[in-house]
């Protein structure tokens, strides 16, 4: 019973090694940051963590934010054009999702699999380190991959790889937001510039935690949403953001941001991400198999809210496929074997779904029409957030 390898301690490295040490298995867990620098540092992205999620994370003593971050009960959905609502609806959660920065997620959880006798390393090591290092341990885990490690696993050709990315992204972390009267996070599409998406959060150092909004452009490249420096500073980008809610969004959802400011120094992160699904298996240049995971197989836009998700769905399943197999051999073949039921019910079903939404086809379109007046439907569109598998079962509800 070797011991195994994780490299990236994020939404999928983390659990993941969470899970195996609580297993009774030797884990050692690599990392470019500590917990103090992933919280003095900037903000890594948005993240809507739906409840089945959430479960998972509880069920492994992970669940530290259930009672005190606020509730996502739904979305209140929004098509504007020229400041003028088109049409407007919202669609409720079965059960409410939750959103909590991930440094705060992240410092937290290092410092408990320190305290439960993890092996962490900081180290940011190359393809050749990695490869080197790998040849020690049973079982290698990839779950964060710059470029040279991503080009070991190869795109997976059933899945179509855009030459860019569908949308450039600015995410910012917001005090001073005035609250949703219902406790919905907002996702206001506006037609041929892109898309706007915001909702509660809580942020802070662990024990200190505030609720703050957290606001998403999905900028459509060359739109009038596509505004944002790569390197600005958060006042810089707060300004911006300013000017573009009061330009594009109905006159009442931007006054909510009117006496907002960016949490902290590291509040903003300007980006873009182009979609790609790679196979589960990579290899390194010695020949040696390693097992990917989280996004350096299935890597989203974030508009889908699915990232997180995903990759929390990714370690436990690998944790479990692990547990059940102590002694290997982890082998190309046992890799495959390993993420394929993660890939099938989670992977694949999240990114149709994310696609979906920034492309939506025609039934999808008219879909979000006739939500409006059909409260059924709009509740069935916002849970297939929670549960993207559901997406062929939102056609047969939208009315001929």
């Amino acid at each position: 019973m070797g011991q195994i390898l994780v490299l990236g301690a994020g939404e999928c490295g983390l659990p993941l090694a969470h899970r195996l040490l609580r297993g009774g298995r030797a884990v050692t867990l690599v990392t470019d940051r500590d917990a103090d620098a992933v919280l003095t540092g900037t903000v890594t992205s948005t993240q809507v963590k739906f409840p089945p999620t959430l479960d998972l994370e509880s069920d492994l003593g992970l669940g530290f934010w259930r009672s005190s971050a606020p509730n996502i009960e739904g979305i209140r959905f929004t098509m504007a054009v020229d400041r003028a609502t088109v049409v407007t609806w919202a669609g409720r959660f079965t059960r409410p999702a939750q959103s909590v920065d991930q440094r705060t997620v992240f410092a937290r959880w290092l410092g408990e699999f320190l305290a439960a006798g993890g092996d962490l390393r900081i180290a940011e090591p190359s393809v050749a380190e990695l490869d080197r290092a790998a040849a020690d341990y049973a079982l290698t885990v990839v779950t964060r991959a710059g470029r040279d490690l991503a080009g070991c696993f190869e795109a997976d050709p059933a899945w179509p790889t855009p030459a860019a990315a569908l949308r450039r992204l600015a995410v910012l972390y917001l005090d001073g937001v005035e609250p949703d009267p219902e406790g919905l996070g907002s996702y206001t599409a506006l037609p041929e510039h892109g898309e706007v998406i915001s909702y509660p959060g809580l942020t802070g150092r662990p024990g200190q935690e505030r609720r703050c909004e957290i606001l998403l452009f999905e900028a459509r490249p060359g739109g009038a949403l596509d505004v944002f420096d790569q390197h600005g500073t958060p006042a810089q980008r707060w300004s911006l953001a300013r000017r573009l809610l009061e330009a594009h969004l109905p006159a009442e959802l931007a006054e909510r941001y009117r006496h907002a400011e960016p949490t902290d120094a590291g509040a903003t992160l300007v980006g873009a991400v182009t979609p790609v699904m790679r196979r589960p298996v990579g290899t390194l240049p010695s020949g040696r198999p390693v097992l990917g995971g989280g996004d350096v197989v299935c890597r989203m836009d974030p508009g889908g809210a699915q990232g997180a998700n995903n990759a929390v769905h990714c370690a436990i399943r690998y944790g479990e496929a692990i547990l059940h197999d102590p002694d290997g051999p982890y082998d190309r073949a046992w890799m495959e074997w390993a993420a394929a039921p993660w890939l099938t019910a989670v992977a694949h079903p999240a990114a149709r779904w994310t696609a979906t939404v920034l492309d939506p086809p025609p039934a999808m379109q008219e879909m979000m029409l006739a939500a409006r007046d059909e409260p059924a439907l709009a509740d069935a569109f916002a849970d297939t957030f929670a549960r993207p598998a559901n997406l062929a079962r939102l056609a047969p509800k939208v009315p001929s």
